[in-house]
């Protein structure tokens, strides 16, 4: 008799540490909307290369959302969001300075780039490095001032 007892005892104990489980196990909404890449406009601002051929890359949404993209893995990793005032100066700064029509494609051994995007297809690469050629001041400026910030952990 005590072991039939066990026995639905030891079923029950089953039963509900696995639907304990399964409810721990279930992502919440948030979490997979924080896992779904954001749409629109988008710009990768990456470095790299020289005797490792690492490369390093951000991708900034029009929404302020940060991600890291992991090469390894072919991924983008969902980073920090960028303070509101911080995505105004750099949208603001992008098309003051024409970003969407400039061309230009000169790599080097350690090379810088802009890469516009509309949601993960590439729409215009600004890509620069090679030691003879010298890229507007300002371009510059705004690829350091982004990939300081963005790269950021806060």
């Amino acid at each position: 008799m005590s072991s039939i007892f066990l026995f639905h005892n030891m079923k029950g104990l089953i039963f509900t540490l696995s639907a304990a489980l399964f409810l721990i196990s279930c992502k919440s909404a948030q979490e997979v909307a924080a896992t779904k890449l954001p749409e629109g406009k988008r710009y990768a601002i990456g470095q790299g290369g020289g005797f490792t051929g690492n490369y390093s890359e951000f991708i900034l949404s029009e929404t302020g959302q940060v991600h890291k993209y992991d090469f390894k893995y072919d991924r983008e990793v969902f980073f920090k969001d960028l303070k509101k005032v911080d995505l105004i100066y750099f949208l603001e700064t992008i098309e003051d300075l024409g970003l969407d029509g400039m061309e230009m494609n000169h790599p080097g051994n350690m090379t810088k780039y802009i890469d516009i995007r509309y949601g993960r297809n590439s729409i215009n690469k600004i890509v620069w490095g090679h030691p003879n050629f010298r890229p507007d001041e300002e371009l510059v400026k705004l690829h350091s001032e982004m990939y300081r910030l963005i790269s950021k952990w806060d």
